[in-house]
């Protein structure tokens, strides 16, 4: 069993052993959920660009210059729309 201390600013040292396992890194996020045990679970979140291609979407992406062209058109709709006073 690992362990580690508690300052007295409720600081601790995650250590070598439960970094490596859980493939921490410096600066990364981590989540816990206590249980109704008193246990706790340290979870790692994973870093922005690692969920980089994790949706499926139901369209092809649009290009740079297709989604410049719809907000442009998008702007000319409501602008438009809001007519002269």
């Amino acid at each position: 069993m690992t362990q580690s201390t508690i300052t007295d600013k409720f600081q601790t040292t995650i250590p070598r052993e439960v970094r490596e396992a859980l493939g921490l890194r410096p600066r990364q996020r981590i989540s816990y959920e206590v249980r109704s045990d008193q246990s706790v679970v340290l979870r790692p979140e994973p870093a922005l660009d690692e969920l980089f291609g994790s949706l499926k979407l139901k369209r092809p992406v649009a290009s740079t210059q297709e989604e410049k062209q719809a907000a442009r058109e998008a702007m000319a709709r409501e602008t438009a729309g809001k007519g002269s006073p």
